[in-house]
């Protein structure tokens, strides 16, 4: 008689499976989902709730107001105008360099990231700052023009122009990261079968490779754009009073014209552009732009059987086979006149934005120097005046300081929240996965202005406006999509058995976060840290909001030096943070060099 050993058991003819342990991992979600509730959608619908508030209570007039002001919709036509224009700059820009990127030696193309990455950790209060110097009536680019012997250069700041420039140059490297993380997992193999096969280079990159990469094109032209839309620094300080952006024109109804119901209307009018365009860049224009084509429709491509068309005339389908050979002849024509200036065009789109991305550093560092209390570039006489001026000036010290506390406070807390809530995405259930990842994109799509508005509007009543917690609260969620993706993408590279041979042996779950997660996780969740601190500490929005008497942060501080009076104070700043900067990555490198040196000694002395 044989004994069943099977895990079913049989009671009353009925089989029964041991229970499973439920699954738990999903509670990891609850400190994300409550912060981001919280503090982001309940900010929002608070200031969507303020927009239909007046003296009598519930009215659609603020709307009417602004509906009917031919000042808002200049404002919204100018943005959307920048917006385009940036967009195509940067992408096209962005194009040639990441596709120069892939055809260069591995040492060469190291240090030509370097050459993106270090303007993109660099403030962008800075980037637009240095721009004063270089395109001011005495600046940089006036000096070259007179040495050329344009006596009267044109005007290139406080107007749109300067506004662009300094737009382009802040959100390249948006564009530029996207394109070349996907061209540099492209097969080259058919671009090469297909020039074998007599296409040109420029023919078998537009046919072959062009289609692989537009998804990676439409993402980057999305990111450009919808970031234009909500840009309020570089504009207010590179444009003009006639160029005014609508987070600008939010501002100035919220604080010069004291209307927060006004402002909060626009707010939500934007917040309402705003999501609709990402639905449609998303939803709608990516999939029919990342093919090479559509195919023709059976009505316009056949004729219906058993009619054939007339003597002497061209039926649809062969017009349409001719219009689409003119057409193919014509592109591959300009592809071939193209394909001869490709390196002309490489060449000139890395040289471009070189200077773009580096030449603003370089300012900076050489207007610190300056011995003027005035803009003038390059300085007339040299000194460090303003260097003893900036460690001597307790103001500036202690913003510093309260600067750097919020920004780890706040990176810290959205690194761990960030870390926990990517677990639950990546382990957890699956059906929440996808509307939990767009809840926590939303703080990098929606405008800082609407949220900082948002926030405030919330929080105001309680006594939090000018204070640490009022300003650490939001930097948490503007640091929460960069804790959470840069985790959650290293938890889909890490391989799960490792953590189910853990709990084999034992390990709870303690044990497993301590011994097998965090090790594995640390370099993603340094990063994410990083990527947090330098969204709060480079913020000047909700600063502008938030911030009291006694809390002023040194991006804002900087940026009302710079509204004020122009002095190479705010380049000094921008040295000390760019050296803190580079010595505490050249701290981490020896560091880790140290830790080599001594572990091989030790192998070795045990060796022996």
């Amino acid at each position: 008689m044989s004994v069943d050993s099977s895990p079913e058991r049989f009671t009353d003819g009925l089989a029964t499976r041991p229970r499973r342990r439920p699954d738990h991992r999903w509670l990891t979600l609850v400190p994300l989902l409550a912060v981001l509730i919280l503090l982001f959608v309940v900010p929002l619908c608070s200031l969507l709730v303020d927009s239909f508030r007046s003296a009598q209570g519930f009215t659609l007039e603020n709307y009417r107001e602004q509906v009917s002001s031919p000042v808002f919709w200049r404002a919204i036509r100018r943005t959307l105008v920048v917006a385009a224009l940036s967009t195509g700059i940067c992408v096209a820009l962005g194009y040639g360099m990441a596709y120069a990127l892939t055809r260069m030696p591995k040492r060469v193309r190291g240090v030509l990231l370097v050459v993106v990455l270090v303007p993109y950790f660099t403030s962008i209060l800075i980037r637009s700052y240095a721009w004063i110097a270089i395109l001011a009536p005495n600046g940089l680019v006036a000096q070259a023009l007179a040495l050329l012997g344009v006596e009267t250069p044109p005007d290139l700041v406080f107007n749109q122009t300067g506004m662009l420039i300094g737009t382009v140059q802040i959100l390249l490297p948006l564009a530029l990261l996207p394109i070349y993380s996907v061209m540099s997992g492209i097969d080259r193999a058919p671009v090469r079968a297909a020039q074998s096969l007599g296409a040109s280079p420029a023919v078998a990159h537009w046919h072959v490779y062009r289609p692989a990469t537009s998804s990676a094109v439409m993402a980057a032209a999305a990111l450009v754009f919808i970031s234009t839309l909500g840009f309020y620094v570089t504009p207010a300080l590179l444009g003009g009073p006639g160029d005014t952006l609508i987070a600008q024109s939010i501002l100035v109804q919220f604080s010069n014209l004291v209307d927060p119901a006004g402002a909060a209307a626009q707010a939500a009018l934007l917040l309402l552009i705003v999501l609709v365009l990402f639905a449609i860049l998303f939803r709608h224009l990516a999939p029919s732009l990342s093919v090479g084509g559509t195919e023709p429709t059976p009505a316009t491509t056949t004729a219906r059987p058993g009619r054939r068309p007339p003597r002497g005339t061209a039926g649809p389908t062969e017009r349409h086979e001719e219009l689409r050979t003119l057409r193919a002849r014509i592109l591959d024509t300009g592809l071939d006149i193209v394909g001869r200036l490709r390196l002309p065009i490489l060449l000139g789109s890395w040289i471009l934005g070189a200077v773009l991305l580096v030449t603003p550093l370089v300012v900076v560092a050489i207007w610190s120097l300056s011995d003027a209390t005035y803009l003038t570039f390059p300085p007339e006489e040299y000194s460090t005046r303003w260097f003893a001026d900036y460690f001597t000036d307790e103001a500036w010290i202690d913003s510093t300081f309260l600067s750097l506390g919020l920004a780890s406070t706040a990176a810290v807390v959205s690194v761990v929240i960030g870390g926990f809530g990517a677990f639950g995405l990546v382990r957890g259930p699956r059906r929440p996965r996808l509307p939990i990842a767009i809840l926590v994109a939303m703080p990098l799509i929606v405008p800082p202005m609407i949220y900082s508005l948002g926030f405030f509007v919330l929080v105001a009543p309680h006594n939090l406006v000018g204070t640490r917690l009022g300003l650490i609260l939001p930097y948490v969620v503007l640091g929460l999509p960069f804790s959470v993706s840069i985790t959650a993408a290293a938890l889909r590279n890490l391989d799960v058995r490792l953590e189910n041979a853990a709990r084999s042996l034992g390990a709870g779950s303690l044990s497993v976060l301590r011994h097998v997660l965090l090790p594995a996780l640390r370099p993603a969740l340094v990063s994410g840290f990083v990527f947090s601190f330098l969204a709060a500490f480079d913020d000047v929005v909700v600063a502008t909001f938030m911030s009291g008497p006694t809390a002023v942060t040194l991006p804002l501080r900087m940026f009302q030096d710079i509204k004020l009076e122009v002095s190479p104070r705010t380049a000094v700043v921008a040295v000390v943070l760019l050296g803190a900067g580079a010595a505490a990555v050249l701290l981490r490198f020896v560091t880790a060099w140290l830790v080599r040196t001594v572990r091989v000694a030790l192998s070795r002395l045990g060796d022996s």
